[in-house]
């Protein structure tokens, strides 16, 4: 294959002989400007050119996989990663595409991010595992510095600082850090500066958080998330501060992100970034939010918060409400104003303006936001309508681009909203399928959301599109006609008329199934079309539109179909063969294959060639095989003479089948046993999966797959290939590749959304090959032309197809319900009038598919056939029907024992298995699950059991009084370990050596002085004889209670000598074991009790025997006291369950019963055989009346025998014996009375007495457990008291731990901080190393540029002195320096916001360029002075030059030194830096150990005080001690007697005091009185003396009749309206004619006024003539007395300014004058005291 040629990413146009490569796709990545007009995207494995006006170029990237890509606008060129094992960065020219560098070395697995600078610089990011960012120079391809960034926040935007190449931004999701890049000669280093949002913890200051999400969050700080416990507020003595980390024991890194593991707050998550010209930063956040950070001071803070979602309701009621509010205010807010709010997702891209800020995002809004202002405002709106995720401005800042993952690209002209345009929008979304239309000028694609889109073949422009509507799995064009099918979910076939590609028309729609339309593939002459379901059926369905694509038949499959292919050989038969996997995983590939042939003959006769009306093919009529293949395989491909071409799934080679021959086949029984072996194999690809296509001439073969490998070879050479790889394994590889008509173009697409078109690049040998297939493609064309005419002009007819609602698939479900309860009332019907039901003949729904018409006319004519059958049996039906309704009613009437129940009258048995089936299977499953219920409260119990009850020594358990609900309970204890014990003994023989230690030394005679050092330093705590007192020993002291109660030892630490760990672990130790000892000896104790509790129930109970007898015999009616153990006394009766506890019936299996039914039989048995003749029973009653021993009680009860006479006859005629025996039963009657009467008095005594016994005892019991229980309260209180020693001895350990861990991190750091200062030293003196060795290197260009200087005159020694000076100020003769100029205006109304800052590179590259000019308008030689000889002339123009180039190298080495010199001072810097954070280390690490030798030495002390010792106002719930101070009494005692006669002697002094005081403040209250009275009567005179008499006044203190002079007045005023009034009316009368005169006037004015206009108009004409011609004579005129009447016009102007201010002047005066006046009239004297 590789003879015919190679594939390009081409077309080639016959025309023009000229290339034009194309791929189309755009996914919404990163769209650029790479030149003025010229925008570039990745698509694919390829770059992507496209200029505004529509020209598009396509670079095909040389490496291997495409990873990251980024375009340097300026300098014109972009960069591409490769997607590989140690990938390469390749840097690219534009429009040459000529390669610059490769660089290598950045990575090991993959690139994330390239961005170039400003300048010649482009940074790279590298992805797992190293993560580092890398610096180069694409000009020289070599690496400049690296820095490795957290694994764990990946950056979600990079950009250099446009205006300074040496700032680089990083923002993750977490932080924001700045990058600064220092530069010594060669060296470059990055220096991190982390952008601090609030204050800065040291030492951990490069973890600091972004700011909260909610501009109303709080920040929780380290202290204020500690919640203050009871232990924190108890057991300190004061307050360490040790860090979060160290408490929880973690050293290292982890101590580092222990802030941010507990940080619940929401944060802010910056995804845009972008500098401003001073170097500050504006981030974008997902959640709308926007930052500003200083360039200078490093300090970010929000200055955009997005408006708060409307919180989602709790209830309907409340969210209804809501809703009705939200309504309103949408209503009353207009569209505008809502566009203007950023909201979430709004800035995810953003760009820097002249303007301002523009920001885009997923919301689809572009604005222009004002962020100079104080408060945030949007200034421009304009709709994209669709989410925008790349914004990228030109170089001249005057056009956007902005990109969607929808496809779609925008152009946007900044400040102008109208201005937005659609450069390019291709749906974007992942293709299914690709085909060609007839003529081989277009191709057809088909996208998942099922838009369709045409191609031009020759430049890969989109023509048209148009949509389904609907999913689309599967699409295919016609070879015929320009029709283009595609399948979609539901069964559903779309034809569309694609004879007018521009505007293609959906012309009908075919549902031929219920599932999803999975292949759909035309038969080479486009006669059928066949399709695959997904249940497995294949279909077969004309293609042409006479018959209106009526589906003809179908045949069924096994399991799900993989491929399909077809083969149309000479005799017009067509071949398919079909792969299909019936194990259920379809990624295994195909297990069977299946071959069927369609011919003309079989489709003449359709209907005897299949089953039935459904149109289901008889195998034998299209020869149907179906093989078993034995490699499993993907794809198929059938060629003539039967030989099929595969993919296999395990070696991923290509198999080569030979179908067998018909009469070769063995009989369909061994068929299945028979495994399609492969005949041959082939090379293929390196991923399983893929497919196999041939091209339309059937001699080429492609293959590809998932390795986005796409493979073609000859049939003839299987092993010859020519490979491409147009889309990326990664993401799934090679989806469709289709061929063109002709078969000299390729087209692929891949899950990338990309369609891309090759075309050969053939060698000499292959234009043969490519003319056989043109002259293929040709001879087809020609022998469809006819046919292909009559069916375009027969689709070209066809009215284009619309949708109806009521078609839709979603209007089946109610119209089916709905036939459903007709036909449900109407058979309901029929049975209650015992009728025969007939069900309706069904008729086919509005949107059935054809196989389901088909299977209603298959069942219509089966109806007609058997319908004197199905009559026959209905009858039959309703006759059973009958005599079952009969059987029922009569088995109604029967006995209740006798009726049969309900379902046994069912006649389906299968029905009655089924149900009975399921119920069974329900009750195992619920057994089932009651039975694991079971079995895990088992495990729960058995493990509760275990930890509660087994390992406990002594079981907990209680005892309960009788009388009362005291209760006492013990302690339960569990067994002490071996190692506790070992420990225990240790700990005893140590302390019992330092006791033994201490006495020694006491023994020994101690100096005067420090004994008396010793008495002196005696605290309170201790007696005379120097033993402590008790409230410092606590509880367990020899003489208190603790030791009572077995807890005392003199092993015990004193609480003051507890400063050492081990001393505090031996304590507890100790504690824990008196503890231990108490417990046991209060369990002893507790034994015992409820041992005597035992005896006294059963003492009660053994009384109780007699009570209950003789209340029977007494026959009274009271309640027996029986007291028992309750389960809290005896806790076993838990453990077991008896029959009475349980409430529901047993249930017993069907063998439990027969074993109690024989149980039961046995013991019936024995008791009639002891009901026999038993000698022993029948003795007792014989000779002893059935008693052993007579009782007196049961001779009492005998009654005596009463004589029969007495009954029997009167009493008189009683004999004298019957008499005598009649008085002697009287007597004996009575006297059994008596006896009686007296035994019962016995009993009551008895009874009373054994009650008073019970109840004492009882009483006596419950004393005893009344005072074991005071005896326990006591016990707890020592318990309680060691305990909290205890706590507070493990307290202090973990404080000690706490503070060591501290220690650690602290000592770690210091570690680090050394380690980074040596490092530091190190590269600082290397660094002075440098600069010494380039400062010589300086003083060596210095020194050589002087000496140039000096030597000019040897070089000028042939010319005199006079050209010397004048060649020596040509020599010193330089251009003057370059001023950056710019064409298109000033700065100020340029668009660009960094045209003031151009970058280094541009100035650098400017001045070179200026200078060279310069020197060369210089060296000309009509410069050279007269005289001088142009031998002489060029001689200085090159020394000239020479010195230059020495003047610029030094430069140039002046800038580099004082670089390397501002370097070493940075170094120097960081020096110092790390030399103060190891210092401030160092200073913590000695605060630490001195809090932590106070710690240890100043010990917490556990008090035992009385009542009424704590003098300390108590608190509302914990006690609070850390103010207080611990005193003697004899203090406090002393201070009270102090107190109370100082309060005494005040008390004296202050009522001397009161007495005196009352009398001053009497006198002090009159002397007020009085001056306030004198005050009063002074402002009454002063009223008097300056009242103002006005003539008012003056007429009511004159006048005699004041009042009626004012009424006159008021008459005269009366009169004066009035008449004032018809003056009124008589004027507005006069002002009413003259208003209608003036009118008149007006109207006659406007008249003039026109006229005057119009003649206004001719005079302004002749007055603009005049002007013009006055200044064309203006320069021949002069007027000499203009300035003349100038001046007199100033000087008259300033005269009237100076008279108006005087007039002003003399106006004021006069009424200042006026005021005095009228101040003093009338005036009166003022009276003088």
């Amino acid at each position: 294959m590789d003879q015919i040629g190679t594939l390009e990413l081409s077309t080639e146009n016959i025309i023009t002989k000229k290339r034009a490569r194309w791929a189309q796709g755009y996914n919404g990545k990163k769209a650029c400007y790479i030149d003025k007009d010229v925008i570039c995207y990745l698509c694919g494995n390829n770059v992507k050119f496209i200029a505004e006006d529509g020209a598009e170029t396509v670079f095909n990237f040389p490496g291997e996989g495409v990873g990251p890509f980024d375009a340097h606008s300026l300098s014109h060129c972009f960069a591409v990663a490769e997607q590989c094992l140690n990938p390469k960065i390749y840097v690219f020219v534009y429009p040459t595409f000529r390669q610059t560098s490769v660089l290598q070395g950045g990575a090991k697995l993959e690139y994330t991010k390239l961005f170039f600078s400003s300048s010649d610089y482009l940074c790279s990011l590298s992805g797992i595992p190293e993560f580092d960012l890398t610096l180069w120079n694409y000009n020289t391809g070599s690496k400049l510095c690296t820095y490795a960034l957290s694994r764990e926040n990946i950056p979600t935007s990079l950009s250099f600082n446009p205006g300074n190449w040496r700032q680089i931004c990083i923002t993750s999701e977490k932080h924001v850090t700045l990058l600064n890049i220092e530069q010594s000669n060669t060296l470059f280093v990055m220096q991190p500066t982390i952008i601090q949002f609030g204050e800065r913890h040291w030492p951990y200051d490069r973890r600091v958080r972004l700011p909260p999400a909610d501009r109303d969050a709080e920040e929780i700080t380290e202290n204020e998330r500690d919640i203050p416990t009871r232990a924190s507020t108890r057991m300190t003595r004061y307050t360490i501060d040790v860090p979060k980390a160290a408490k929880a024991g973690l050293v290292g890194e982890l101590a580092e992100k222990l802030d941010e593991i507990q940080d619940e707050t929401e944060r802010v998550k910056p995804v845009s970034q972008v500098w401003t010209p001073i170097g500050d930063l504006y981030i974008g956040c997902a959640g709308g939010q926007i930052i500003k950070i200083d360039g200078e001071s490093h300090q970010g803070k929000v200055i955009y918060y997005p408006p708060k979602k409307a919180r989602v309701p709790d209830s309907r009621m409340s969210s209804a409400g809501i809703h009705r509010e939200s309504m309103v205010d949408i209503q009353m807010t207009a569209d505008d104003d809502l566009d203007k709010l950023m909201v979430e997702e709004s800035v995810d891209c953003i760009g820097l303006h002249k303007r301002g800020l523009y920001c885009a995002g997923r919301d689809g809004v572009l604005r222009l936001v004002d962020v100079k202002s104080r408060d945030v405002s949007v200034l421009e709106v304009c709709k994209i309508g669709v989410p925008v995720t790349s914004m990228a401005f030109s170089a001249s800042y005057r056009h956007m681009v902005l990109g969607s993952e929808a496809g779609s690209l925008h152009l946007y002209e900044p400040g102008t909203p109208e201005s937005l345009r659609l450069l390019k929008n291709l749906h974007y979304g992942v293709f299914v399928a690709i085909s060609c239309l007839p003529g081989n000028e277009h191709c057809v694609t088909c996208r998942e959301n099922g838009e369709i889109q045409v191609w031009t073949i020759d430049k890969g422009q989109l023509v048209s599109s148009i949509s389904v509507d609907m999913p689309a799995f599967s699409m295919a064009c016609s070879p015929m006609l320009n029709v283009c099918a595609v399948g979609t979910a539901g069964g559903y076939i779309y034809y569309l008329d694609m004879n007018d590609v521009e505007n293609p028309r959906l012309v009908e729609r075919v549902r031929v199934y219920e599932g999803t339309v999975t292949h759909l593939v035309y038969q080479e002459t486009g006669m059928y079309l066949l399709s695959v379901s997904e249940d497995g059926h294949v279909f077969l369905i004309d293609g042409r539109a006479s018959k209106n694509f009526k589906p003809l038949a179908h045949t069924g499959m096994k399991g799900e179909v993989q491929s399909l292919s077809s083969y149309t050989d000479s005799t017009g038969a067509v071949h398919v063969v079909v792969t299909h996997n019936t194990s259920g995983n379809k990624r295994s590939g195909a297990t069977h294959m299946t071959t069927f042939s369609v011919t003309e003959e079989t489709m003449r006769d359709l209907r005897y060639n299949c089953h039935s009306l459904k149109y289901d093919f008889k195998d034998k009529s299209i020869s149907k095989v179906s093989l078993n293949m034995a490699i499993p395989s993907y794809g198929s491909a059938v060629t003539e003479g039967g030989t099929v071409y595969t993919l296999a799934q395990t070696n991923k080679k290509v198999h080569q089948h030979k179908l067998p021959r018909k009469e070769d086949l063995p009989p369909e029984k061994e068929l299945e046993k028979i495994r399609m072996e492969p005949d041959a194999e082939f090379p293929g690809h390196q991923l399983p999966g893929g497919q196999v296509l041939l091209s339309p001439h059937h001699k080429w073969l492609a293959t590809y797959g998932t390795d986005g490998t796409l493979m073609l070879r000859t049939i003839g050479q299987m092993d010859k290939t020519v490979s491409v790889t147009p889309h990326d394994y990664r993401i799934g590889g090679v989806k469709v590749v289709a061929f063109a008509e002709d078969s000299q173009n390729i087209f692929t697409t891949g899950y990338d959304g990309v369609l891309t078109c090759y075309t050969w690049n053939y060698t000499p040998t292959g234009l043969g090959k490519a003319k056989s297939a043109m002259e293929a493609a040709r001879a087809k064309k020609s022998k469809l032309m006819t046919s292909q005419m009559e069916e375009n002009e027969h689709i070209v007819g066809m009215q284009e197809w619309t949708p109806d609602r009521e078609s839709r698939p979603m209007s089946e479900r109610p119209v089916t319900t709905n036939r459903e309860a007709k036909e449900k009332m109407k058979r309901d019907e029929a049975l209650e009038r015992d009728e025969i039901y007939q069900t309706p003949t069904p008729t086919p729904e509005d949107n059935s598919t054809w196989l389901q018409n088909q299977e209603l006319e298959a069942f219509k004519e089966e109806d007609k056939q058997y319908a004197e059958i199905k009559k026959n049996l209905r009858v039959s039906i309703r006759d059973m029907r009958r005599t079952l309704q009969s059987m029922l009613h009569s088995n109604a009437t029967l006995p209740e024992l006798e009726r049969l129940n309900r379902h046994e009258f069912d006649l389906d048995i299968e029905e009655q298995m089924r149900l009975q089936g399921e119920a069974d299977q329900e009750v195992e499953r619920v057994r089932e699950e009651i039975e694991f219920e079971n079995l895990a409260k088992m495990y729960l119990r058995e493990m509760i059991k275990r930890e509660c009850w087994d390992e406990m020594v002594v079981k907990g358990r209680a005892v309960q009084a009788f009388n009362s609900n005291l209760e006492v309970s013990n302690f339960p204890m569990r067994e002490r370990h071996k190692q506790f014990l070992k420990m225990l003994e240790t700990v005893k023989k140590r302390r019992a050596i330092e006791i033994a230690e201490s006495k020694a030394l006491e023994d020994k005679p101690l100096p005067v002085v420090a004994k008396k050092k010793k008495d002196e330093e005696g605290g309170e705590g201790e007696d005379d004889d120097g033993r402590e007192q008790p409230s410092t020993t606590g509880s367990l002291a020899a003489d208190l209670v603790g030791a009572q109660y077995g807890g005392g030892s003199d092993l015990f630490y004193s609480q003051f000598e507890l400063h050492a760990r081990e001393q505090k672990v031996n304590q507890i130790v100790l504690l824990e074991d008196a503890i231990f000892r108490v417990k046991q000896v209060f369990n002893k104790e507790f034994d015992e009790l409820f041992i005597k509790k035992e005896q006294e129930i059963g003492k009660i109970a053994e009384k109780n025997k007699r009570i209950k007898k003789i209340i029977a015999d007494l026959e009274f009616v009271e309640d027996v006291i029986e007291p028992s153990l309750t389960i809290a006394e005896k806790p076993e009766m838990m453990l077991t369950v008896n029959d009475d506890e349980v409430k529901v019936e047993k249930f017993y299996t069907p063998e439990q019963r027969k074993i109690m039914e024989k149980k039961q039989k046995e013991e019936e048995e024995r008791r009639a055989r002891e009901r026999g003749d038993n000698a022993r029973e029948r003795a007792l009653n014989e000779m002893m009346g059935g008693v052993l021993e007579v009782k007196k009680e049961d001779e009492l009860k005998k009654d005596i025998p009463r004589p029969s006479f007495i009954t029997t006859k009167a009493e008189a005629e009683w004999s004298e014996d019957e008499q005598k025996i009649a008085k002697d039963y009287e007597r004996r009657v009575k006297e059994l009375q008596e006896e009686r009467e007296k035994y019962r008095k016995q009993l009551e005594t008895e009874l009373r007495k054994n009650q008073s016994i019970i109840q004492e005892g009882m009483a006596a019991f419950d004393e005893m457990l009344n005072t074991v229980f005071m005896k326990k309260i006591k016990v707890m209180m020592v318990i309680y008291q060691e305990e909290l020693k205890i706590l507070r001895l493990r307290y202090s350990l973990l404080i000690e731990e706490e503070l060591e861990t501290r220690e650690n991190e602290l000592n770690r750091l210091l570690e680090h901080k050394t380690a980074m200062k040596a490092k530091a030293a190190q590269t600082l003196m290397e660094t002075n190393k440098s600069v010494s060795a380039y400062r010589d290197t300086y003083d060596i260009y210095l020194a050589e540029d002087k000496v140039m200087d000096k030597q000019f005159k040897k070089e000028f020694q042939d010319v005199s002195a006079l050209q010397q000076d004048q060649l020596y100020r040509f020599f010193k003769k330089r251009p003057r320096a370059l001023k950056i100029t710019r064409a298109e205006g000033d700065a100020s109304t340029l668009p660009n916001p960094f045209a003031d800052r151009p970058s280094t590179a541009r100035q650098n590259a400017q001045a070179d360029q200026y200078m060279a000019n310069q020197m060369a308008d210089l060296d000309k030689l009509s410069n050279c002075p007269e005289g001088v000889e142009p031998l002489v002339w060029d001689r200085l123009c090159r020394y000239r030059m020479e010195k230059v180039k020495s003047e610029n190298k030094v430069k140039v080495s002046a800038q580099i030194l004082a670089e390397m010199t501002s370097f070493y001072q940075k170094r120097q810097e960081q020096e110092e830096q790390y030399k103060k954070d190891i210092d401030n280390i160092q200073d913590q690490l000695s605060r630490l150990r001195e809090d932590r030798n106070r710690f240890n030495l100043n010990l917490e002390v556990q008090l035992l005080l009385k009542q009424g010792q704590v003098e300390v106002d108590a608190g509302s719930f914990i006690q609070e001690y850390k103010d207080s101070a611990l005193i003697h009494r004899s203090v406090v005692e002393e201070l009270n007697n102090n107190i109370q006669q100082l309060g005494e002697s005040k008390i004296a002094s202050m009522v001397e005091s009161k007495d005196f005081r009352k009398g001053i403040i009497q006198l002090e209250w009159e002397h007020k009185k009085m001056l306030m009275q004198v005050e009063d009567l002074q402002n009454k005179m002063k009223d008097v003396q300056f009242i103002k008499v006005t003539r008012e006044i003056q007429l009511f203190l004159n006048a005699p009749d004041y009042e009626g002079r004012k009424q006159g007045e008021v008459g005269k005023l009366e009169q004066t309206i009035l008449q004032q009034k018809q003056i009124h009316e008589k004027n507005l009368s006069e002002r009413k004619k003259a208003l209608k005169e003036l009118e008149r006037t007006i109207k006659q004015k406007e008249n003039d006024n026109e006229q005057l206009l119009k003649q206004l108009e001719d005079l302004n004409v002749s007055v603009h003539e005049r002007k013009h011609i006055e200044q064309v004579n203006a320069d021949k005129q002069k007027d000499s007395g203009a300035e003349k009447r100038y001046q007199e016009i100033v000087q008259r102007r300033k005269l009237v300014d100076l008279a108006k201010a005087q007039a002003q002047e003399v106006a004021v005066l006069r009424a200042e004058v006026e005021r005095l006046r009228m101040r003093t009239f009338p005036a009166l004297v003022q009276v003088e005291h």
